[in-house]
């Protein structure tokens, strides 16, 4: 299948939300439309911008000490670092400076954290960075990982979020699924393309997709 990426631009965003539409599966579920952030996680500019949309609709009225980075978010999250920092928000790290952190995950799917790294999560106010929300599954592991190494999960920001909340903390987002006309997420078992006999068209993840 010939997979084509959409662009869509939204005049109070800088960046533009880029889909391609089909019948995916990811890890836990199916979707019609895969949300590529390959430019918004690697692009300068465009990272720096995602950083700046994000601080500026970000609750700064709680400390941050630790952005705690998925799905490759390193360097919207060392742009949104120092937004924070510029904005004054609260740091209670002894040399007032935040920690930009990336979790190991085992084979066994599991987020990890190694003697030289769970300092920098253990008494630390985390705030969690993802690239695309689905389910909120894999958040759902983060902030398990945060609390089991004796952080504390304040925020949560994603560029893309189908959903508000997980475990009853807001995510701060970008964009919503309000922008992607008739999405859907659904379990496999539940998946109304599938019912209607639609062939899958490829996996998605957070690295791309992969055709069939």
């Amino acid at each position: 299948m010939d997979i084509s990426i959409t662009h869509l631009r939204n005049e109070d965003h800088k960046i533009p939300l880029r889909i391609a539409r089909g019948h995916f599966v990811t890890s836990n579920c199916h979707v019609n439309c895969y949300v590529d952030m390959t430019y918004t996680k690697h692009r300068l500019e465009e990272a720096k911008e995602a950083a700046k949309e994000l601080a500026e609709k970000l609750d700064k009225t709680r400390p941050i000490d630790s952005i705690l980075c998925l799905e490759g978010t390193e360097v919207i999250a060392t742009f949104l670092a120092q937004e924070l920092i510029n904005y004054g928000i609260e740091i209670t790290n002894e040399h007032k400076t935040i920690y930009v952190v990336t979790p190991e995950v085992n084979s066994g799917h599991q987020i990890i954290f190694r003697s030289n790294t769970a300092h920098l999560i253990r008494n630390r106010h985390v705030l969690i960075l993802a690239a695309t929300v689905a389910t909120g599954a894999m958040l759902l592991d983060a902030i398990h990982a945060v609390e089991y190494y004796g952080g504390i999960p304040e925020r949560i920001c994603a560029i893309f979020s189908a959903g508000q909340k997980c475990a009853g903390i807001p995510i701060t987002t970008i964009f919503g699924s309000e922008m992607i006309v008739d999405y859907m997420c659904a379990s496999p078992s539940a998946c109304p393309m599938c019912r209607e006999g639609k062939k899958l068209d490829a996996l998605v993840n957070s690295y791309g997709i992969s055709s069939f």
